[in-house]
């Protein structure tokens, strides 16, 4: 079970050798994004790559980021912080949302991932 991070879906479009590698992992019904990886991945996608990304997401569980991801998020962001470590609100997000869901996060940002209590399953 693994949530997908926007650099992941990226890659994809890029045709990335390692993102293509990686699918072989697991199954569609295995994955899962998150609602701020549809709006972060959307803003930057030409029509047709939108289409492409729009079957995607049809395929997948789309997770919601509400309140309890929010307080998730703030609690991951606050320990960060006093670590000096703090990473992007995205990211820390999205971290929160695999959290609550149990699912790892598959992406190439290891780094701010890992810092954060979320499984990180690299590519």
């Amino acid at each position: 079970m693994v949530l997908l991070d926007s650099c992941f879906l990226i890659d994809l479009f890029a045709e990335d050798a390692a993102a293509i590698a990686k699918l072989d992992e697991f199954s569609w019904q295995e994955a899962s994004v998150s609602t701020l990886t549809v709006s972060e991945v959307g803003f930057g996608l030409s029509n047709t790559d939108r289409e492409r990304f729009e079957t995607i997401v049809q395929r997948v569980d789309v997770l919601p980021y509400g309140l309890t991801e929010s307080r998730r998020a703030m609690k991951e962001q606050r320990v960060l912080r006093k670590q000096g470590e703090q990473i992007g609100a995205i990211d820390v997000m999205i971290a929160a949302t695999a959290l609550e869901a149990n699912k790892a996060v598959v992406t190439r940002n290891v780094d701010e991932f890992q810092r954060t209590s979320a499984s990180v399953t690299p590519y």
